[in-house]
């Protein structure tokens, strides 16, 4: 009966708040109820309304009016602290399976009011607070539970506010269309599936661009580190260039999917997983073969996170954020 009564309930969700990487909150979408300090507050209003006719006095009668109205004005004040919020999903900070990893909503405020006392949370994790002042777009990265390898949906986002007085609590559940990538769970392994830089296949060089050997300079792409660019270069007017650098190819390993047959495929990814972070950690420079393509030999921490995202999405269907 409770199975049912939740399943009816994700499906009336799915029809009245639809995912959607953008949402405004609006009356649609905001629910409200008394919180427990609400009720009782209500409670002793009714008690001293019904005081003041059993006794006739009008000072206690008009003490139990006044509270009435300032739980009325609470409503008003409460509802308005959510609605008119825009809310955007932003990038992704991925984990390891099993572990935690976090997404980015991007909250924006319209110019005629702030929206204060934010908690924000997804399911099993703890709630976190901001306020947007008038005008401001602010980020926050929330925290979420990673069960399994690959993209993670973490759930609905809860949208809560108690503003200005506790009495009352408002909220939203949006679907934001958003997910987390989980990286395999490492794995030790004893045997390292890798090759040497010498068993490339004819077709490629025999060097290829790394940090070793200065081979000249070549013009600015973007997503170069600034390390390699010329800045004397570019000082001197001459435009803007790229230090090439290329590493000898017996400085490398491939950690390839194929020296591990006979193995499932999640074990696989795990041992790999394993070894990237092995290798990372020795500094010694590697490459990735998978089935679908490969990573060109690399080290440092971008080499580290596109591996691991590569062995995460494994399988996966591509997906934004």
């Amino acid at each position: 009966m409770v199975a049912a009564l939740r399943t009816a309930y994700r499906r009336w969700l799915a029809r009245r708040m639809p995912g959607a990487r953008q949402q405004r909150l609006n009356q649609r979408r905001i629910f409200i109820l008394p919180t427990g300090y609400g009720l009782f507050f209500l409670a002793i209003a009714a008690a001293l309304f019904l005081g003041g006719i059993n006794y006739e006095n009008n000072l206690i009668m008009a003490l139990a009016f006044l509270m009435a109205s300032l739980f009325m004005i609470a409503i008003l004040h409460t509802f308005r602290n959510l609605s008119g919020l825009v809310l955007r999903a932003g990038q992704q900070s991925p984990g390891f399976a099993g572990g935690e990893g976090a997404l980015e909503i991007v909250l924006h405020a319209g110019d005629r009011h702030a929206h204060t006392g934010l908690w924000l949370h997804y399911p099993g994790v703890p709630a976190e607070e901001v306020s947007v002042a008038p005008g401001e777009e602010k980020s926050l990265w929330l925290t979420v539970r990673l069960r399994r390898r690959g993209f993670n949906a973490p759930g609905r986002l809860r949208v809560e506010s108690r503003y200005p007085l506790g009495l009352l609590r408002a909220w939203s559940v949006l679907d934001m269309a958003h997910s987390c990538l989980g990286w395999p769970r490492p794995v030790p392994s004893d045997v390292c599936p890798a090759g040497g830089g010498e068993e490339r296949s004819g077709e490629h060089r025999a060097r290829q661009r790394g940090s070793e050997d200065f081979q000249g300079l070549r013009g600015y792409q973007p997503g170069d580190s600034p390390r390699q660019v010329d800045w004397k270069a570019y000082a001197g007017g001459r435009g803007l260039f790229t230090k090439d650098f290329s590493d000898p190819q017996e400085g490398w390993l491939w950690l390839e999917w194929e020296r591990m047959s006979g193995l499932d495929t999640e074990t696989r990814l795990s041992r790999l997983a394993w070894w990237v972070l092995a290798l990372e950690q020795r500094q010694q420079r590697y490459g990735l073969r998978l089935p679908e393509g490969e990573l060109a030999p690399g080290s440092g921490a971008d080499q580290q996170r596109q591996a691991l995202d590569r062995l995460g999405r494994h399988g996966e269907p591509e997906q934004g954020g």
